[in-house]
């Protein structure tokens, strides 16, 4: 019933997917597409509040008592000039939805429309996010201190999130760690200026920031870690025959568990210090740590398997975590939750680049496999966790 009736809204969730990818938005500025998600909720008659500036926390509410489920979608766009070439191309210039979040959005509000049309069957209540900002700021913490995880309280999550990397049908899922921190770093580095013909009579920062690059990128098989460090900037100097004073090191530090994430922060700032004391220089460490890993539930796992297998879905088992990060982890910290993966790609139209290109592309086709398999993994948990108060 559930994959029938997705199929029958193909057209309808095709049309909202085109409408947010002609308007990506970052960051807390996603009003446009706030109002349009607004907009569809009122159609299908269920009730919101905003949270978070932008964000949206729907309640589809059971006739038949129960538990919650969550389920999210994010919904904002990244700074990237589109070279996708689609006729439904970015409005926005310099912005698009280049990782997908309006194909996130638009599953979500289709499983909505299907779930609220089912309510009098549903066991429970189904919690809907529409959140901002994550690929920035991050906007599910926001969310979750503004209330969106009680009254009712929220038992369990589900999100997904597109792969053009993996062909239409099938879904990637995977235990335990499955996305990192993608926790972030400044380095300042302070020597001693001169000229550029005297450099025994400066302590050039420059060097010190070349001899930290080198050792950060053995760090993880220095000390066996499970991580990816790397420096994304190094910036110092401005004079050709002078020896700048300071430099500038930024990078980014990607951890898959709380254990591993602490110990890499205390390796990064000791080596630092270390390199530049070795060399006569001083540094200042900033470090931001900024979302946990994604963990995902074995047992949340199993309903979203068994789901996809009740919608004929192909279930591909990861063998290794993504080194990319998603605040969706704020979810899993505090509920049992699954983060799995909906392929979208086609080569043959040419969805076949990685998410965050401005060349990236989806098969249209997914969309009603996405939203049938979040209403489907919604009535699964609802029906398998808990028995109805009538």
């Amino acid at each position: 019933m559930i994959a029938k009736r997705a199929e029958e809204i193909k057209d309808e969730l095709t049309e909202i997917r085109r409408t947010l990818h002609r308007i990506p938005e970052t960051d807390f500025t996603e009003f446009k597409t706030s109002e349009y998600i607004q907009g569809k909720l009122r159609e299908y008659g269920i009730p919101f509040e905003i949270k978070a500036v932008t964000g949206i926390s729907a309640l589809i509410e059971g006739t038949r008592g129960g538990k919650t489920v969550l389920l999210r979608a994010d919904m904002d766009g990244l700074p990237i000039k589109e070279e996708s070439g689609v006729d439904f191309a970015s409005e926005n210039e310099g912005y698009m939805h280049a990782c997908g979040h309006d194909i996130h959005a638009a599953c979500l509000l289709g499983a909505a429309k299907i779930l609220n049309e089912m309510r009098d069957s549903l066991c429970g209540n189904v919690r809907l996010i529409f959140q901002p900002a994550e690929e920035g700021m991050g906007g599910a913490l926001p969310m979750i201190e503004e209330g969106i995880m009680e009254n009712p309280h929220v038992d369990g999550a589900f999100a997904l999130h597109g792969e053009p990397l993996e062909k239409v049908g099938n879904i990637q899922i995977k235990d335990g760690s499955v996305m990192a921190s993608p926790d972030d770093y400044e380095i300042i580095i302070h020597g001693i200026g001169g000229h550029g013909a005297y450099p025994e009579k400066c302590v050039n920062p420059l060097s010190v920031g070349a001899a930290i690059l080198e050792k950060y990128h053995t760090l993880s098989r220095d000390y066996n870690l499970p991580c990816v460090v790397t420096i994304c900037s190094f910036n110092g100097g401005s004079c050709r025959n002078a020896v700048p004073d300071t430099a500038v090191l930024t990078g980014t530090a990607r951890s898959l568990d709380p254990v591993t994430r602490k110990r890499l922060i205390e390796l990064l700032e000791k080596t630092a210090q270390e390199t530049a004391k070795d060399m006569g220089a001083s540094v200042e460490f900033n470090f931001n740590v900024l979302f946990p890993p994604v963990i995902n539930s074995a047992e949340m796992n199993k309903i979203v398997s068994a789901s996809a297998k009740k919608l004929g879905l192909g279930i591909v088992h990861l063998e290794s975590a993504s080194m990319a990060g998603d605040d969706f982890a704020y979810f899993g910290e505090r509920v049992p939750s699954a983060y799995f993966k909906l392929g979208v790609g086609n080569k043959e139209i040419g969805a076949c680049y990685p998410i965050h290109s401005p060349k990236f592309k989806a098969d249209e086709n997914a969309l009603p496999i996405g939203a049938a398999l979040m209403a489907q993994t919604a009535v699964d948990f609802l029906n398998e966790r808990q028995t109805c108060v009538n």
